[in-house]
C-alpha cells in the first residue's frame, strides 16, 4: 500500500482512540515509517488524546470572577498593587490568544471522543468485527451499540455471541439492562430480550465477571449464569447437552441423536430423519466450528456405524439403535 504524503487529523484520532479499521490503520502505520517526523506527529496526537481523556468534565465558570484574578495577577507582578483595565491591541491579544487555546482544546476533546456505533441483526445472523478486533455475532432481532474508547462499552437487547480480543488495560464491558458482564479476553453468549424474565450468560472460553445489582458471580469455560428480573436472582446454571455459539458452532455433551438431529434442522434448514427409534438412545459428544451439514452427519454416521441417505435436502440415517 502507497502511503499519502499527508494524512488527515482525524484519521490519526481515530487510530489512537482504537476506532480505526483495518485499511484504515494500514494506511496510518505506512505512513509513520515513512519518516521521523511523522511518528512525531502521532506520539503528539497519542498525548493529546491521554490528556483530553484523563481531563475532568468542565465545570460552569464565573467568567467575571475569572477576569478579577487575571487582572489582580497582572497588577501585583507589574508592583502596582491595584487591578489595572487592559486596553487596546493587548486586550485583544489576550482574548485572541484565550480563544485559539479554548478551540484547541475542546476541537481535540470532540475528535478524539469514541464514536457510538449502532448495528441491529433482522432475521438473519449478522457477522460484526469491532475497531479492536473483537468479533461478535448478533442473533435475529437483536441490537447492539458500541464505544471503543478507554473502556470497551456494549449495550445489548437480544442475544450475541462475543469472541473478545484481550486487551488488559480496556475492560470489555456488556450492558445488558439489569445484568452486566465484563471481560479481558474471551468467548461467551449474552442473552438479554426485553420479553423474557431470565438473562443468561454462557462462557465458552476464558473468564467474565457478572453483575446484578449487589450480585455477581465469576464464570469460567463451560459455565454458565442466569439472572431472573421478576425475582432479581442471579444463579449458576447447569450447561445443556446441546449449545450454538454465534451462527454454526454446535457442541454437543452426551447430546441424545434426537436432540442433535433436531439443531441441525433448525441452523441448516434441512430434515434428518432417525430411521429407526432406537437411535434416539445414541448420544454424541463432539464440537463443530461451521462444518458443512454433509461433513457433520458424515462424522456421525463412522461414529454409530450408521448409513447416511441424502435426497436434496432431506437427510436420514439408518442403522441399528444404541
Amino acid at each position: 500500500m502507497n502511503a499519502p504524503t499527508h494524512i488527515p487529523s482525524d484519521l490519526l484520532a481515530s487510530y489512537v482512540a482504537g476506532e480505526a479499521d483495518a485499511t484504515q490503520r494500514a494506511a496510518v502505520e505506512a505512513w509513520v515509517a515513512q519518516s521521523r517526523s511523522n511518528a512525531e506527529e502521532l506520539e503528539r496526537m497519542r498525548r493529546i488524546w491521554s490528556q483530553c481523556a484523563e481531563a475532568m468534565p468542565v465545570a460552569d465558570v464565573d467568567e467575571q470572577a475569572a477576569w478579577d484574578r487575571v487582572q489582580q495577577r497582572i497588577a501585583e507582578e507589574e508592583g502596582r498593587g491595584r487591578v489595572v483595565p487592559m486596553r487596546g491591541v493587548r486586550w485583544q491579544r489576550w482574548l485572541a490568544a484565550a480563544a485559539v487555546v479554548a478551540g484547541v482544546l475542546l476541537a481535540g476533546r470532540w475528535i478524539l471522543q469514541p464514536k457510538t456505533e449502532r448495528y441491529a441483526a433482522a432475521s438473519e445472523h449478522q457477522e460484526l468485527q469491532l475497531a479492536d478486533g473483537s468479533a461478535i455475532v448478533l442473533s435475529p432481532g437483536a441490537t447492539l451499540e458500541a464505544r471503543m474508547g478507554r473502556e470497551r462499552s456494549i449495550k445489548l437487547k437480544g442475544e450475541a455471541y462475543f469472541a473478545v480480543q484481550r486487551d488488559e488495560e480496556r475492560p470489555f464491558v456488556v450492558d445488558a439492562g439489569d445484568l452486566e458482564v465484563t471481560v479481558l479476553g474471551t468467548a461467551f453468549t449474552v442473552a438479554a430480550f426485553d420479553t423474557a424474565d431470565l438473562i443468561e450468560v454462557r462462557v465458552r472460553s476464558g473468564r467474565v465477571r457478572v453483575l446484578a445489582g449487589v450480585d455477581s458471580l465469576v464464570l469460567t469455560a463451560g459455565e454458565h449464569a442466569r439472572y431472573s428480573k421478576s425475582r432479581h436472582m442471579l444463579e449458576r446454571a447447569p450447561a445443556p447437552p446441546a449449545e450454538v455459539w454465534g451462527w454454526r458452532i454446535l457442541h454437543f455433551d452426551s447430546a441424545p441423536l434426537d436432540m442433535v438431529a433436531g439443531q441441525l434442522e433448525r441452523i441448516y434448514k434441512v430434515r434428518v430423519q432417525l430411521k429407526h427409534s432406537g437411535l434416539a438412545r445414541c448420544t454424541l459428544t463432539a464440537e463443530f466450528d461451521d462444518e458443512p451439514i454433509e461433513a457433520i452427519l458424515g462424522v456421525i454416521a463412522d461414529t454409530f456405524g450408521l448409513q447416511l441417505i441424502r435426497e436434496g435436502n432431506n437427510y436420514t440415517l439408518d442403522g441399528e439403535g444404541c
